[in-house]
């Protein structure tokens, strides 16, 4: 009889150890999942405040309405803060250890979003030099900038799919949010042209930009010869090989200081030239000559790009860049 007593003192003991083992476990499994959601939602309230700055910044590049240059150079650098501060409070999100790797990649996409703001704010005013040379390389920076929102997206990308694979792998129903902050189609960020023409709807700083302003490629010649963007182009290379680029004024106003860009690819150096057009005229055609230096390859296939800058209050820029295939015999 004493024996079954322990006995069973003993089985209710075991009984009531595993009790608490079983509410200890529970326990550890709430706080746990309570970890994980509470750093999802966390994260998910950066990402909100991330594309909203997103929205903001691109809308104003897509539509300045009536800003000076100073006003959207202001707003620039005010993005640019915006962004450091979302930098600061991603540092600051507490991940469970399983999710630690995925937060590293997480901030250094948020990083990548500040440095490209911080590159275009420093940039822009730049952009709206009169002095061609200074205007080309900062349009040419302000582009290269915009790739770091690109690098920071697939970085978010993957961060977000390695995180998933954690939660799965805990049984853990929280949701990681997406997130893209280059908006689509991305193509029309990471071209210059599109850019120069965003930017060049913006007011001077005396105000509203007055009459028509645009300027179109009319022809492009290489030695001569008319070239086609349909086809491939075949020409015999004799010398230092001359584009003759015709540019037309097709607004009603005066135009000053238009540079005219010309890339050639696919060489084993991308060969780069330009020329500048001191005034040109309502309707009025110039031309300019630019020696491609040094002379590209003979039997090699290479694309030259012809680039002319929007003016200020240019709308459309459909006709400031062609692309040409040619290849020298």
């Amino acid at each position: 009889m004493f024996m079954l007593r322990r006995l069973g003192a003993v089985a209710v003991g075991i009984l009531i150890l595993i009790l608490i083992v079983i509410g200890i476990r529970g326990c550890l499994n709430a706080r746990k999942e309570r970890a994980f959601e509470n750093y999802a939602s966390d994260l998910s309230t950066l990402v909100n405040e991330s594309q909203q700055l997103s929205s903001t910044f691109f809308g104003r590049f897509a539509d300045p309405k009536n800003l000076t240059e100073l006003q959207f150079e202001t707003e620039i650098k005010a993005d640019r803060s915006t962004a450091e501060g979302l930098v600061t409070r991603a540092e600051s999100l507490d991940p469970p250890g399983e999710l630690s790797g995925p937060q590293d990649d997480v901030v250094k996409s948020f990083e990548l979003r500040r440095d490209g703001l911080a590159g275009i704010a420093d940039n822009i005013s730049g952009a709206f030099s009169n002095e061609a040379d200074v205007q080309r390389d900062a349009l040419d920076q302000i582009t290269l900038d915009m790739q770091d929102f690109l690098a920071s997206d697939a970085l978010y990308r993957g961060a977000r799919e390695d995180s998933e694979t954690v939660l799965s792998a805990q049984g853990i129903t929280a949701e990681i949010p997406e997130s893209e902050f280059l908006p689509q189609p991305i193509t029309d960020w990471l071209d210059e042209i599109a850019v120069a023409e965003s930017l060049a709807g913006i007011t001077g700083a005396e105000g509203t930009v007055t009459g028509l302003h645009g300027l179109g490629i009319s022809s492009v010649l290489l030695d001569g010869v008319d070239l086609s963007t349909e086809t491939e182009n075949t020409l015999a290379q004799e010398g230092t090989p001359e584009l003759e680029v015709g540019v037309t004024n097709q607004g009603d106003s005066e135009e000053s200081d238009i540079p005219v860009d010309v890339t050639v690819t696919g060489a084993e150096e991308p060969i780069e030239a330009n020329e500048v057009i001191p005034k040109i005229l309502p309707a009025e055609v110039q031309t300019v000559t630019v020696p491609l230096e040094p002379t590209p390859p003979t039997g090699t296939p290479v694309s030259i790009e012809v680039f002319i800058q929007p003016v200020l209050g240019e709308q459309v820029a459909d006709d400031n860049e062609y692309t040409y295939d040619v290849t020298f015999e």
